[in-house]
């Protein structure tokens, strides 16, 4: 922690240095030694998960104590910051304590004082004349000056302080709004990740989705608020997405069994008591966290359908009573299509999001009776939901900045309601100003290696960050190249040898991913936002190759030349294209192929084509390709989850790495089971790879109000 600058954090401000807080009253108070320095290691691990452990090392250097002492200390904390148990600073059932209210570091002491000032006065401050005419006053009866004088005085600071008040509100007439403070409070308290939140009408239960471990096994679960207490609805293995019909008195949800996808529903037929889950329909034959919708008559349900892994993913909506469905949406795209649906607060409209296969994502609305569709808004992060103000205007969202978002569906406009603390992902309005939010960042990556003849893992990097995308450079002295956002934006860093050092410095947030080595180890090429990027690695210069317009994906060196190989649209059509780096041009080669992998040991290149399963071998450049397939049982698509390497194919599918000689074409071999692998490559003896953590994650209230739910 900076000691020289103060954190204003909820409802007030804390200075390090003088180890006081000052309250929203305006009274400071001067906090105990150690009350401080539990303080400033919450503020140090803002959002995070602070255990025993750590405080009996940081605080009471690992002397002897037990837990009822820690507890008291933390309880005269709260009392001397004026908090409650429940409120900023809460207990994670035995597994230590955590700081969720936001944490803003105030560079300008003067600053943090004049906000307190301002939040305390703003409706009570005098007019103009009289603090002139009071502060003349003052001048007057400390000297003695005569009434004239006195008059002159009070003249001169009545126009004074008009000069300064038409100054501030000409100023501050051009600058934006402020973003508003919101209070966050935890509503459940599980360890393991929870998100999508559905609030029942009546604001007794709420249903969530629950994995507790690092398969990612999700379950429904639903919580009686007045009691804290809890149950799982269903014995799927996979289950997710509640909903509540607009009675309160049936739940909709996903779960997947049997190889299937199913629409279920149970019936709340007393306190904490459910009916027997009911399938209503299929929803296809893969797993599902789209969300599900009905209206408020309780007859038309709306949901998410993928029939396979190489299909898009469409909108569907079944009658209640009739059972008839409807197909609603057909996209075109051959990545994942339409993922996410929220129904309007009168039932005549949908709000869609959906991905290309370029990982572009739109979000636009249809019109349930005319089947029109209206684009809203276009974004490159991962939204994993819209919801809709509660009369049906706008929509709201939580951006890559960890800002809820307003979107004005008639003026296009995109407003900022609040930042939170930390990242989140899913989010239920309750009422304007009042939000359920999936509170907390769902995962995080690690990045590892493993020997390829014994499968050994060994763990490079650990942090509390994003790590991905790992390039191995050289084995001896050990470097590699990985994309990581601990500076703050995703940035490509080197370790070298024991040392990390970052190669990039972008201004602004841009999803960096898919980095491929040239054949001299020198050079990286990668994907910046679906634009393709190249960095020398010694020289640390970086520049874009390719234009916004244009969507990449699949890059790589060629093997025996300077030129870069990628897959591109063309025609809404993927393509395999050739790009000179010096210039940028791009010259297509072949058509119909939508990813590419080297194989320059042996001066192979395979490729993916669309609607296609296995991976072809393209014998010559451009576009002499092998008629029969190569693992012809499985899908490729993008390129992210397949390479060959010395004529050995490695590939992951259903979160296993599988590999399959491709010269006796034996049968695929799991090698790593139950893994999250994501961003492989293979380099000498050892397969590089980051995998997915399980981010502990908790549903939270966001108020304006600071009013608590019963």
């Amino acid at each position: 922690m900076n000691s020289s600058i103060k954190y204003h954090l909820a409802n007030l401000i804390f200075c390090p240095t003088t180890k006081t807080v000052t309250k929203q009253d305006g009274s400071i108070e001067k906090l105990r030694p150690q009350r401080a320095s539990i303080l400033a290691l919450f503020i140090e691990y803002k959002g995070q998960l602070v255990t025993s452990e750590l405080l009996h090392s940081r605080i009471w250097k690992n002397r002897k104590v037990e837990d009822k002492t820690v507890q008291a200390a933390l309880t005269k904390l709260r009392t001397s910051l004026g908090w409650q148990a429940d409120e900023n600073l809460i207990n994670e059932r035995s597994e230590g304590y955590r700081l969720v209210c936001e944490v803003i570091a105030v560079n300008d002491p003067t600053d943090s004082q004049v906000v307190i000032a301002q939040t305390v006065t703003s409706q009570t401050v005098a007019p103009q004349t009289v603090i002139a005419q009071t502060l003349a006053h003052k001048a007057v009866k400390k000297s003695g000056i005569t009434s004239s004088v006195y008059a002159a005085i009070a003249v001169f600071a009545i126009v004074t302080i008009a000069l300064i008040t038409m100054q501030y509100f000409t100023v501050n007439a051009n600058q934006p709004e402020k973003v508003k403070e919101f209070k966050t409070k935890p509503i459940t308290y599980i360890k393991g990740q929870e998100l999508k939140p559905s609030l029942s009408p009546n604001g007794k239960y709420l249903a969530f989705t629950h994995a507790k471990n690092k398969t990612l096994q999700y379950q429904i679960k639903v919580k009686l608020l007045s009691n804290n207490k809890f149950l799982s609805l269903d014995d799927a293995a996979f289950s997710s997405s509640p909903r509540w019909s607009a009675n309160g008195l049936t739940l909709y949800y996903q779960a997947f069994e049997n190889e299937e996808c199913f629409i279920k529903k149970v019936q709340l037929i007393d306190k904490m008591m459910f009916s027997k889950a009911e399938v209503i329909t299929s929803c296809g034959k893969e797993k599902s966290e789209s969300p599900v919708a009905v209206d408020k008559s309780d007859e038309w349900l709306y949901f998410s359908y993928k029939t396979a892994p190489n299909k898009a993913m469409y909108l569907k909506r079944i009658h209640l009573i009739t059972g008839k469905e409807q197909q609603l949406t057909s996209p075109t795209e051959d990545a994942y299509g339409d993922y996410s649906l929220s129904l309007s607060p009168d039932g005549t409209m949908l709000a869609i999001l959906a991905f290309d296969a370029a990982a572009n994502g739109r979000v636009y609305t249809l019109n349930l009776q005319t089947k029109e569709q209206i684009l809203a808004f276009t974004f490159k992060h991962l939204l994993y939901n819209v919801d809709w103000a509660k009369q049906g205007k706008s929509l709201f969202y939580i951006d890559q900045d960890a800002y809820i978002v307003q979107f004005d569906l008639n003026n296009k406009t995109h407003k900022q309601i609040t930042k939170l603390s930390q990242s989140s992902q899913t989010i239920q309005v309750i009422e304007n100003g009042d939000f359920l939010v999936g509170f907390g960042e769902f995962y995080i990556s690690d990045l590892y290696k493993s020997s390829l003849d014994s499968y050994k893992t060994v763990q490079l990097q650990e942090s509390h960050f994003n790590d991905h995308s790992i390039t191995s450079i050289s084995d001896s002295p050990e470097q590699y190249a990985f994309v990581s956002n601990r500076s703050g934006l995703q940035q490509i860093w080197l370790y070298d040898n024991g040392s990390l050092k970052q190669l990039t410095d972008y201004k602004k947030q841009l999803l960096i991913k898919e980095l491929s080595l040239s054949s001299d180890n020198t050079s990286l090429v990668y994907l910046a936002n679906s634009s393709i990027n190249v960095i020398n690695i010694g020289e640390q210069i970086y520049q874009k190759v390719t234009n916004n317009e244009v969507l990449f994906r699949s890059p790589i060196w060629h093997c025996s030349s300077e030129t870069i190989l990628a897959t591109t649209k063309v025609n809404d059509v993927w393509s395999l294209a050739e790009i000179i780096p010096s210039t940028g041009t791009v010259n297509i080669l072949s058509k119909g192929i939508t990813s590419i992998k080297a194989d320059c040991n042996n001066d192979k290149y395979y490729v993916a084509q669309e609607e296609k399963l296995g991976i072809y071998l393209l014998s010559r450049l451009p576009d002499t390709i092998q008629k029969t397939p190569l693992l012809a049982d499985y899908y490729f698509g993008s390129g992210k989850q397949w390479l060959v390497e010395n004529d050995i194919a490695y590939f992951v599918e259903q979160r296993a790495l599988y590999s399959m000689s491709l010269k006796t074409s034996t049968k695929p071999q799991a090698q790593m089971n139950d893994e999250n692998l994501i961003g492989f490559n293979v380099s000498a003896e050892n397969i590089y790879f980051s995998k997915k953590v399980l981010n502990d994650s908790y549903i939270a209230q966001i108020s304006a109000g600071g009013s608590k739910r019963q």
